[in-house]
């Protein structure tokens, strides 16, 4: 999950950006699902990727495709983000 703190004035532009981020990921070994979460209150964004694997999701960060649909992030965006990693816990 990553996390974004959005000022009210760029949160359009966020939305744009991530706004078919499911169709886009549908090619990539491993990767299941994708979720954009907007708040109902408040400035936080959820970005939601659901693996197959931890390796999966590690080889999606180091390929030329995380690379290219990443390369127009603005350095000075105002967009603060914490990614984390999680693991799903099955209850027996």
């Amino acid at each position: 999950m990553n996390r974004l703190q959005v000022p009210a004035d760029y949160q359009s532009h966020l939305e744009r950006a991530f706004g078919g981020g499911g169709e886009r990921m549908k090619e990539v070994p491993g990767f299941l699902e994708f979720l954009f979460l907007a708040p109902t209150e408040g400035d936080e964004y959820i970005v939601f990727t659901k693996w197959a694997t931890e390796e999966d999701f590690k080889n999606w960060t180091q390929s030329e495709a995380f690379k290219r649909a990443h390369s127009g992030s603005n350095p000075n965006s105002p967009v603060k983000s914490d990614l984390r990693n999680y693991l799903v816990k099955s209850h027996s």
